[in-house]
């Protein structure tokens, strides 16, 4: 003790020490608190059907995630309205981060194509990280005979008003409206919802393309039920080398590729979305977890809060933008 703490009056002393030893609990609960997270099961929920792109790559997410949180982290599906439904239920969850919501990048476009939104996509959810993301890939079965896109564009053309594109969300609707709006094309567009029910018509015949992430349709093309005619992306992706973008198929500025990102409540702490981030970003640049992404065409990302959050303003503002030009209605 000091020289000078000893010569204040004794009552000084024992205030002082009293302020020093609620400092010391008070910084220890703050720790305490700090370190209390996550303290239950965290779910991740998928507002999209199962079996889909975002749904294959939240299932692996949250089997890296358990180990690092050390809790349970749950996937739940909740398809529907673009993913509205399911995200709707995450925008109105408490705000303690445990609730999560991991959609594509239509999320950005739903404002503008969807008339009454249940929440506010730019007050009631705050960005976590972009998780990964992927070339779009327009495919058709392989029993119609076009092999590429400009063949496929050639049969479209010369039976106007008679064939159809899905998709399983408004973003790969905007894709395909792109397409069919550049080749000035005359064809009906059928809304999904999700990737997997949108392959098994395509397959089937019953839709005749189909634009969805390379993920969804792999199996379908390892199978050779399903042809791929032309990727999204300005490059060629290294998962379908083979196969060419629509800019070298003739298409001028045709490039977009399909975000997985991951979504809070807003009012969830800084503190506990960067927590989440980086345990996202452990997971996502494993040499296991860049392998299954590299097998399904994806890239991952997982970039810090701040730095994503400033992107989605940009990234809303480009795809709002070519939804307008192309004139994209919903559903």
């Amino acid at each position: 003790m000091s020289k000078n703490l000893m010569n204040r009056p004794l009552v000084s002393r024992l205030a002082q020490a009293a302020c020093l030893t609620v400092g010391i609990f008070a910084l220890s609960a703050t720790h305490a608190q700090s370190n209390d997270f996550p303290n239950k099961t965290v779910r991740i929920i998928v507002p999209y059907s199962a079996g889909g792109g975002t749904d294959i790559i939240a299932r692996k997410l949250a089997q890296g995630l358990a180990p690092i949180l050390k809790q349970n982290v749950i996937v739940e599906n909740k398809p529907g309205a673009n993913g509205i439904i399911g995200t709707d239920i995450v925008a109105k969850s408490e705000p303690d981060g445990h609730s999560y919501v991991l959609v594509v990048a239509t999320h950005l476009l739903n404002p503008v194509l969807t008339k009454s939104m249940p929440y506010d996509t730019f007050k009631d959810l705050i960005g976590v990280t972009m998780v990964a993301q992927s070339p779009l890939v327009f495919v058709t079965s392989s029993q119609f005979p076009a092999k590429t896109i400009a063949e496929f564009t050639k049969a479209m053309s010369a039976k106007p008003g008679t064939y159809s594109y899905g998709s399983s969300e408004n973003m790969t609707k905007m894709v395909g409206a792109m397409y069919v709006n550049a080749e000035k094309l005359d064809m009906v567009s059928v809304s999904y919802k999700g990737g997997a029910p949108l392959m098994t018509d395509v397959v089937s015949g019953v839709t005749t393309v189909g634009v969805t992430s390379i993920l969804t349709a792999k199996t379908f093309m390892d199978s050779g039920r399903l042809t791929p005619l032309a990727v999204s992306s300005a490059k060629r992706s290294p998962a379908l080398p083979n196969v060419p973008t629509m800019m070298e198929s003739g298409i001028k500025d045709f490039d977009i590729t399909m975000s997985y990102s991951l979504y809070a409540p807003s009012k969830t702490p800084k503190d506990r979305l960067v927590a989440m981030q980086k345990a996202v970003h452990e997971v996502v640049t494993t040499p296991a977890m860049i392998a299954t992404l590299a097998e399904q065409a994806a890239t991952p990302v997982a970039n810090p809060v701040d730095e994503f959050n400033a992107q989605v303003k940009k990234d809303a503002a480009y795809f709002q933008a070519i939804a307008k030009k192309i004139n994209l209605q919903g559903d």
